[in-house]
């Protein structure tokens, strides 16, 4: 079962990239394609069973009761989360949370903490309904797949976490096989 949720996950990366590369090209793929919202609930479709594979974990719950989880490093935590993933996929994740932090900033100074919407048959950016500003036409597309970016910008995150924490295949079997052959 841990194949299927990593291979959703991975599956949930791709389209979240391509959703993402489209809308850095300023191409709205949620216009023309509605149900990649969807991605946003399949994150917790592989999120759940990689929360639970975290909590089976034995070096993490040895981390926990030795009482040194104050002073987790990052490099200790990821050999905790990632010890059986390979190299390639440790550095999607990791960087996949590096990016979105990133890709958030980039959100809120771009989008000026406003959502673009129509009101009255005008183009508006708005915050919890206080005028930002008016915008043309072109303005309020653009907004809208800055939007569609922040959020394939997150799916990158949580999709990249889960299929590393849910890696299917373990180092030391691929050795074992490897040295009989």
């Amino acid at each position: 079962m841990k194949y299927v949720f990593f291979y959703l996950a991975i599956t949930g990366w791709t389209f979240g990239l391509i959703v993402h590369l489209l809308s850095i090209a300023d191409y709205n793929a949620a216009e023309k394609v509605p149900f990649i919202w969807l991605l946003h609930v399949g994150i917790f479709i592989v999120w759940l069973p990689a929360v639970l594979m975290l909590t089976k974990n034995k070096e993490l719950k040895a981390f926990r009761q030795s009482g040194s989880l104050k002073q987790l490093n990052p490099i200790a935590a990821s050999k905790i989360f990632f010890g059986q993933t390979p190299t390639w996929l440790t550095i999607i994740a990791v960087a996949g949370f590096f990016y979105a932090i990133i890709n958030f900033v980039l959100f809120m100074t771009t989008s000026h903490m406003g959502v673009p919407d129509i009101k009255n048959g005008q183009y508006i950016l708005h915050n919890h309904g206080k005028l930002i500003k008016t915008l043309i036409e072109r303005e309020y597309y653009h907004y809208k797949t800055n939007e569609v970016r922040f959020f394939s910008g997150h799916w990158l995150l949580f999709y990249g976490l889960a299929a590393a924490v849910l890696f299917p295949f373990n180092k030391q079997t691929k050795k074992a096989a490897a040295n009989t052959t």
